[in-house]
């Protein structure tokens, strides 16, 4: 009885020991198992972000080849692209690639014939374009014109506005480019004021005169026709900047002393000899601007207006004086809306 009670204690105590040893190698499965797993997450890469490249900003472009921008159109176009949240860009070359979208508008202040190509190769950008260029058809392509013929009509204006008993003459070059509309131009203009501008005193002849020699042509060629001048005593000259050379100035200024009155003279912005001519005539393309540049930003385009003649210079307040640009101004703002043709006066 004594030997079967100690061999069940025996069997009870080997089954215990199997028993934990069992149990301790369970217990380190899952210590191990659970330690791997651990391992596996913690070593698990990471997906990194990938970086956005910045849209680069959009802008507006002015190209500004000769330097003609005033310090007023240079202020709205700041003013304007900071309210819209725009960069203002300058660059004083014309040669321009197609343009990709951020580049919003386009504003060219020179004549540029290859314009409309440049605009169908950028048809996400509106192109706002000064100069003597026709229309293409093109939506967002929009020209501001700026025609040598306006000039020569409101110089002609000005100059029979100043003349005293309608004493006006040009002096216009015959071989320069459209040299005959711009002799044209200037007697239409001339003639718009006054018609038959017949003076009261002798000698009596109908005004303005038109003075014309080759743009090569030195003093003594054009002192000939300047002495006819003289003889009728024209006292206001236009002249154009291809016959403007200092001597043909001294020339037309000398008469002076023959007729006993002041010499006044018209010219162009950008003329020779600047300083010397009562006043100076050129276009102020702003107001154009204003009216296109915020329809363009929308996305309208395709439209024509014309730039406003404006008395650039005027040296002289007492002769250019404010009622006179008054008068100047309203004449210039009927030739800009097409009511005026400088080459067809009835």
């Amino acid at each position: 009885m004594k030997l079967l009670r100690s061999s069940y204690y025996v069997t009870f105590a080997a089954l215990m020991i199997v028993a934990s040893l069992l149990l301790a190698s369970c217990n380190r499965g899952t210590a191990q198992s659970t330690a791997a797993t651990a391992a596996l997450e913690t070593t698990e890469p990471t997906a990194e972000a990938t970086a956005t490249p910045a849209a680069p900003p959009e802008r507006i472009l002015l190209v500004d080849p000769l330097g003609v921008a005033t310090p007023e159109l240079t202020a709205y176009l700041t003013s304007f692209a900071e309210e819209n949240s725009l960069l203002l860009e300058t660059i004083n070359s014309n040669e321009l690639s197609p343009q990709t979208a951020e580049t919003r508008v386009v504003i060219v202040l020179a004549d540029a014939a290859d314009m409309s190509e440049l605009a169908s190769a950028s048809p996400a950008t509106q192109f706002i374009v000064t100069g003597n260029i026709e229309p293409v058809g093109l939506a967002n392509l929009s020209v501001i014109t700026t025609r040598a013929e306006d000039l020569a009509f409101m110089g002609g204006y000005l100059t029979q506005l100043i003349a005293w008993d309608w004493r006006s003459a040009g002096l216009v070059a015959t071989d320069t480019e459209m040299a005959a509309e711009k002799a044209d131009a200037f007697l239409n203009g001339a003639r718009y004021l006054c018609g038959r501008c017949t003076p009261f005193y002798a000698p009596i002849v109908s005004f303005p005169l038109l003075a014309q020699e080759s743009a090569q042509a030195d003093a003594l060629a054009w002192g000939v026709p300047i002495f006819t001048l003289r003889e009728h005593y024209v006292n206001a000259f236009y002249i154009d900047p291809d016959a403007a050379s200092s001597d043909t100035l001294d020339s037309v200024m000398a008469i002076e002393e023959a007729i006993f009155n002041d010499v006044e003279m018209i010219g162009l912005n950008g003329t020779p000899n600047a300083e010397r001519f009562t006043a100076l005539l050129g276009y102020d393309t702003l107001p154009a601007i204003q009216q296109l540049l915020p329809q363009a930003l929308a996305g309208s385009g395709g439209q024509m207006i014309g730039a406003q003649v404006e008395i650039l210079t005027n040296n002289d307040p007492a002769v250019i004086t404010p009622a006179r640009i008054d008068i100047f101004n309203s004449v210039a703002a009927e030739l800009a809306s097409g009511f005026i043709s400088p080459l067809s006066i009835p």
